[in-house]
């Protein structure tokens, strides 16, 4: 006959690998949607450019936000397998956010934008971080939403579900010394949702994004797993995004 410890050790791995699931689904859920309303704007479906990039964001953000906020109710519901105060509940994260934190954040930002602009110059003879010629006055609200989105919205929610909710958990499904793995694979999963998504022109431009968004996952998710707090993670994600967006914006 099991004993109640082991039954509730079972429980636990069992939501565990219900949440872990319910986080991949959320994630495909958005690639395909994506992918589906891109195709269906660039076909004249959606004609007003505005409503084009926030079609493009909803598509991502709904079904990652439902996912993250599945798992969140299920892991506070009192008594159960995820109870937040029980001994065997997954990792728990703090969104405090350290001077050390703010240091290391602005490391990963200029790390990571040194390697992208690199590998940018390598192969297109650009750094791809100098504003768009423009015909005309540039379009503020179009610019302005897109700015939102990129430089707050993704950013918080990727480093919420990514680094706060996925990581942790399959970091507790790995014994202590493959825990490391759980930053590579999220890392991982980070970078293929964003080549997914942006559905690179050329393989060269696929490789650029997968690698430069795979560091950043890298050493965001290293600073969490060392730290136990995500606010220097989503403060390097902002920082990232927002540089690229400041040297891009028309002038």
């Amino acid at each position: 006959m099991s004993s109640a410890p082991d039954r509730t050790t079972t429980d636990v791995e069992t939501a565990r690998q219900r949440d872990l699931f319910t986080l991949l689904v959320a994630v495909g859920v958005a690639v395909v949607l994506a992918r589906f309303v891109t195709g269906f704007a660039r076909g004249g479906g959606i004609p007003a450019p505005v409503l084009q990039v926030l079609a493009a964001d909803l598509a991502v953000w709904v079904p990652i936000t439902a996912g993250a906020l599945w798992v969140l109710r299920r892991a506070s519901r009192p008594n159960g397998a995820g109870d937040a105060g029980g001994p065997t509940a997954p990792s728990r994260l703090s969104f405090g956010l350290g001077m050390g934190d703010a240091i290391a954040a602005l490391g990963i930002v200029i790390v990571c934008r040194a390697v992208d602009a690199a590998m940018s110059i390598s192969f297109f003879g650009t750094s791809g971080l100098s504003p768009a010629p423009t015909l005309g006055q540039p379009d503020v609200v179009l610019l302005v939403v897109s700015a939102i989105g990129v430089c707050v919205v993704s950013p918080v929610l990727e480093e919420v579900v990514f680094r706060g909710l996925f990581q942790p958990r399959l970091a507790d499904a790995l014994t202590p010394r493959t825990r490391f793995l759980a930053v590579l694979l999220t890392a991982s999963l980070f970078a293929l949702l964003h080549v997914l998504i942006s559905s690179p022109a050329s393989s060269l431009v696929g490789f650029e994004v997968f690698t430069t968004t795979f560091l950043l996952g890298l050493l965001t998710g290293a600073l969490v797993a060392m730290t136990g707090r995500i606010g220097g993670a989503i403060l390097a994600h902002v920082l990232f995004n927002t540089v690229a967006v400041v040297l891009t914006w028309p002038r």
